[in-house]
């Protein structure tokens, strides 16, 4: 289960970076919002990906 959840959200990080044109990390808030809003484009939050 973990392979999963790590596939999407390095599925969102790249789509993240895409809409950046960076790293989100290197973004701070503004990086982590909008891997959040790429995650919720996927179907998922970000914590149901930590709940389990």
């Amino acid at each position: 289960m973990t392979d999963i959840k790590d596939e999407i959200f390095i599925k969102a990080m790249e789509e993240a970076t895409k809409v950046l044109g960076a790293d989100p990390a290197y973004f701070g808030k503004e990086g982590k919002e909008e891997v959040e809003r790429q995650l919720n484009k996927l179907g998922y939050s970000l914590e149901e990906l930590r709940e389990n």
